[in-house]
């Protein structure tokens, strides 16, 4: 019997009470988000690693996805990597999406008034994606693009969208998904962390240092738009030009006025 039929087989009760569930799509879609959690170009090896599938599976998952043009072979490697197919169903629901027209031109005006790099965040489970991000002149390739998906405690944005979660559900989140040390003073302690958090429910917003980038400070606010959903926006630049006060002073009461501006829209 073939991989895939022995994971077909294998699937957990839930998916074989539910009739409409295809767990063969699911499977296929691992392989897929495997090239978000690492990207760059994969080998089917780590594909079927990454993925839990087994090789001939992940191998059948794969050329399936080049066929359909998602993936693309390199000839010399034979390494697989996502063809600019995936960009399009990106922007497709970036076009689309009501909430980032909604936002967009609000986002626009902060950035315009501060000439600072400002984004808009969603939660996803215990991490958060980067859904808008209007790009100052000092940020990298990497950090001007949506799409991004990051641990939620690594950052201002995500540490604010956690805010709504309860400390037992933080602490669940800690178990699942300790934090990740992107710079020498990211904060990975829990109780530190819970506390940050804390503060950010009573205040309303969180700063941060050092957290994703050395020398970087960032801010961020939840804000609810006119449809119910809560959205984290954000805004980052260097320590070299705000303190912790001037962000206070200008950056926050600004992120509160676009909050608002959201809200009423």
């Amino acid at each position: 019997m073939s991989d895939v039929m022995n994971e077909d087989a294998s699937g957990d009760g839930a998916e074989k009470k539910d009739a409409l569930y295809v767990a063969a799509v699911e499977r296929a879609m691992r392989v897929l988000e495997a090239f978000a959690s690492k990207p760059g170009d994969l080998g089917l090896t780590e594909l079927a690693d990454m993925t839990g599938l087994g090789k001939s599976a992940a191998q059948r998952f794969v050329y399936t996805w080049e066929k359909l043009g998602y993936l693309v072979r390199e000839p010399a490697s034979r390494r697989l990597r996502l063809t600019s197919k995936a960009v399009e169903l990106g922007h497709s629901y970036l076009k689309g999406d009501p909430l980032i027209a909604q936002v967009a031109p609000h986002l626009a005006t902060l950035r315009d008034q501060f000439g600072l790099a400002v984004n808009l965040s969603v939660r996803r489970g215990d991490d958060m994606v980067y859904l808008l991000r209007l790009p100052s002149h000092e940020l990298t390739l990497a950090e001007m693009l949506p799409g991004r998906r990051l641990p939620a405690w690594s950052n201002a944005s995500g540490r604010m969208l956690l805010t709504t979660s309860s400390d037992d559900e933080l602490r669940a989140i800690f178990k699942r998904q300790p934090p990740l040390a992107f710079t020498p003073r990211t904060t990975t302690d829990l109780e530190t962390l819970l506390a940050q958090i804390a503060r950010a429910r009573t205040n309303g917003y969180v700063i941060t240092e050092h957290q994703v980038h050395m020398h970087q400070i960032a801010v961020a606010i939840l804000a609810t738009v006119s449809s119910g959903a809560q959205v984290a926006i954000g805004v980052a630049t260097s320590m070299g030009d705000y303190s912790t006060k001037r962000v206070e002073a200008e950056l926050v009461p600004a992120l509160f006025k676009t909050a608002a501006a959201l809200h009423a829209a």
